[in-house]
C-alpha cells in the first residue's frame, strides 16, 4: 500500500472528476479492498461484484471524505458495507460456508472415542446458552469471522465480539475447575 497522503490526494482528485486519479486509486487500493470483500463473501464472483459496487460508491462519494479522515479506512468501510449488503441479499441456503465439506478432515465431535479434555470441553459448552454455543462453534469449529457471525445473528460486530469474549471466559472458568 502507499502513503495515506497520496491516497487522500487521489480521492480529492477523484472528487473533482479526474478519471486518471480514479484509475491510479483503483490500482493502489483494489488488492486490499478485494481481500476484504473476499474474506466476507468467500466467493470470488461475489467479491468482484462487491468491489465494483464499492468503487462506484467511492467515486460518487469521494467529495464526502473529510481532510482528517484516513482515506484507506474510509474506502475499506465503503467496501465492507457493499459486501455486507450483498451478503444480506444472498439466499439463506447460501450462507457463509468457509470450507468445502468434501475437504474436511476427521470430525472429533463425531468420533466414538473422545479424550477427557474433549469431554470436559463439551460439558462446558453445554452450560452456555444455545445461541452463544452455536456462535462459538461457528467461529472456532467452522471458521466464521465476526462479520459473518454479525450477519447470521443479526447483531453488531461489537456485540458479537463481547459475547464471544464472555463465552470464552466462561468456558475457561469451567475448564479450569476440577469436578
Amino acid at each position: 500500500m502507499t502513503s495515506h497522503r497520496k491516497v487522500h490526494a487521489l480521492v480529492d482528485r477523484v472528487a473533482a472528476g479526474d478519471l486518471h486519479a480514479f484509475e491510479e486509486l483503483y490500482r493502489l487500493t483494489s488488492p486490499k479492498l478485494y481481500g476484504l470483500v473476499l474474506r466476507l463473501l468467500r466467493r470470488p464472483e461475489l467479491a468482484g461484484e462487491a468491489l465494483r459496487q464499492a468503487y462506484r460508491r467511492i467515486r460518487a462519494e469521494a467529495h464526502t471524505l473529510r481532510p482528517q479522515e484516513d482515506p484507506v479506512c474510509w474506502m475499506a468501510a465503503v467496501a465492507r458495507s457493499c459486501a455486507l449488503d450483498m451478503a444480506w441479499k444472498r439466499p439463506v441456503g447460501d450462507a457463509f460456508e468457509p470450507f468445502d465439506a468434501a475437504q474436511r478432515g476427521e470430525d472429533p465431535l463425531a468420533s466414538e472415542r473422545r479424550s477427557p479434555a474433549l469431554i470436559r470441553l463439551l460439558s462446558c459448552l453445554g452450560k452456555l446458552p444455545e445461541e452463544r454455543r452455536r456462535m462459538l462453534l461457528l467461529a472456532f469449529y467452522d471458521g466464521w469471522n465476526r462479520e459473518a457471525l454479525s450477519i447470521y445473528f443479526d447483531a453488531p460486530v461489537a456485540a458479537i465480539r463481547a459475547w464471544m469474549a464472555r463465552s470464552v471466559a466462561q468456558i475457561g472458568e469451567c475448564m479450569g475447575r476440577r469436578s
